[in-house]
């Protein structure tokens, strides 16, 4: 059912909206520079399709999604288990599921019924601090859409499932031993799962400990990230200037190295910039969290955050090399479809939650 609800557009955060804006024109402005025509005509309808879901969103009653939140879950649990058994593979990884001539990445919108998920278990729980038993349920609700997408195999994107569930067990209440126990678990098992890992996903972490270990291989991409934004100094060679852009040494620079664009060709400042907008929204997204007085909408925005968070730290800090590198793209500027219709449908969410229902 759709409600367009007067109280949505009252609650309307027209700054938020420049800072939504100013990231898009600064997303379509770096596609246009480091991808050919027919990649940047793509990127402009999925821009475009993003958009319009997010007003669709926002226009939902929410109550409808809490009552439908554990339905949705299954449905992407049974999308992604289809995927692993008849999906087509696609740069070695069943991850992607095709319509037409395009492609969508069904892992980037499970993140969302997982936040939806999550919100709805908890918020039926006491508000009261719970343990490592009350926990188990919202473990499963994680853990396995983690497993199914690990083993498409895209360790990247499962792995962005784990700050879901921390944000929204912090904020509903977890006991800070139980939160301990879990966090000292979790790091005793870590070792472990280097055994589990793709040949070419340990190549990247050894050579994230030695970048020299192997410079025209797997720690290519993160020399030549370094080497752009290096060269790029304060200001940037200027919007289509950027040589390890135009001539191609940096991989996948208009996706997972888009910053690495922004800091060749805009410079250092440029790249200041953008975290700081992003930042800003983040920031917003929590506040909104903390006055809600609704439990679902407060710990939904919490899980919004936690997401948009982990994408914009593991993408800026792989870009730089402080950590191993990852499929993770920027929110709202990297290209490609799946996660830029997600961080609308997101934002979509945010501008619904963020009003008070008290009927």
């Amino acid at each position: 059912m759709i409600l367009f609800d007067r109280r949505t557009f009252r609650a309307f955060d027209y700054l938020l909206l420049f800072d939504l804006s100013l990231l898009f024109g600064v997303g379509v402005l770096l596609v246009a520079s480091a991808s050919d025509a027919g990649h940047f005509q793509r990127q402009i309808v999925w821009a475009i399709t993003a958009i319009i879901f997010a007003v669709v969103v926002s226009a939902i009653d929410y109550r409808k999604l809490i009552s439908r939140a554990y339905e949705l879950w299954v449905l992407a649990m049974f999308v992604l288990v289809g995927l692993l058994l008849f999906g087509p593979v696609t740069s070695g990884t069943r991850s992607w599921l095709n319509i037409g001539s395009m492609g969508v990445q069904p892992s980037e919108l499970t993140k969302i019924v997982v936040i939806l998920a999550l919100a709805h278990y908890f918020s039926e729980l006491d508000p009261l601090p719970f343990g490592t038993r009350r926990l188990f349920v919202a473990a499963v609700l994680v853990l396995v859409p983690f497993i199914l997408v690990a083993v498409q195999p895209d360790l990247g994107t499962a792995s962005s499932f784990l700050p879901i569930l921390a944000g929204i067990a912090w904020v509903a209440g977890i006991r800070y031993a139980a939160a301990m126990r879990l966090t000292v678990a979790s790091v005793g098992m870590a070792p472990f799962g280097y055994f589990l890992l793709e040949d070419y996903q340990r190549a990247r972490l050894l050579t994230f400990l030695d970048p020299g270990r192997d410079p025209l291989g797997a720690a290519y991409q993160i020399i030549q990230s370094k080497t752009a934004i290096g060269s790029g100094g304060l200001l940037g060679k200027g919007w289509g200037e950027g040589t390890q852009t135009h001539l191609k040494f940096l991989p996948v620079q208009d996706s997972d190295f888009i910053l690495s664009v922004i800091g060749e060709e805009m410079g250092f400042v440029m790249i200041s910039t953008i975290l700081i907008v992003i930042g800003y929204l983040i920031m917003q997204i929590l506040k909104r969290s903390f006055l809600s007085k609704d439990r679902f909408s407060s710990l939904a925005l919490i899980g919004i955050a936690a997401i948009l968070l982990a994408h914009v730290f593991v993408n800026t800090a792989m870009t730089v090399g402080l950590i191993p590198v990852k499929g993770l793209p920027f929110p709202f500027l990297s290209a490609g479809g799946s996660f830029l219709i997600a961080s609308y449908i997101m934002v979509g969410l945010v501008l619904k939650l963020s009003v008070n229902y008290t009927d």
